[in-house]
């Protein structure tokens, strides 16, 4: 049975990853706030994904192709406009779904 998908070690995974995103995007932490949109907001790119999943890998330790966030978002924001929906709770609930996955 998995553990509490809010925690990774201990540490509460929103913050975690509000620190990933702003290390990312290279913006202050405080930034990455709630309904604040990654790409509208902070000028994150595709690319910025890319590496968003992979420091999730890193930090959840387990595996996670690129492709899961890709059906992720066609799943949970079905034809939304991607630039204004994508938000850190948007990567936290992603996370969480991985981590309960794994």
């Amino acid at each position: 049975m998995p553990g509490d998908p809010t925690l990774v070690n201990g540490r509460a995974l929103d913050a975690l990853v509000r620190e990933i995103v702003a290390d990312v995007l290279v913006v202050p932490a405080e930034s990455v706030a709630p309904g604040v949109a990654l790409m509208r907001d902070l000028g994150a790119e595709s690319i910025d994904f890319m590496d968003l999943v992979f420091r999730l890998e890193d930090a959840l330790a387990i595996d996670i192709p690129y492709s899961r966030w890709q059906r992720f978002l066609e799943t949970h924001l079905p034809g939304g406009n991607l630039a204004e929906s994508i938000t850190a709770e948007t990567v936290q609930a992603f996370a969480e779904a991985e981590l309960v996955r794994s």
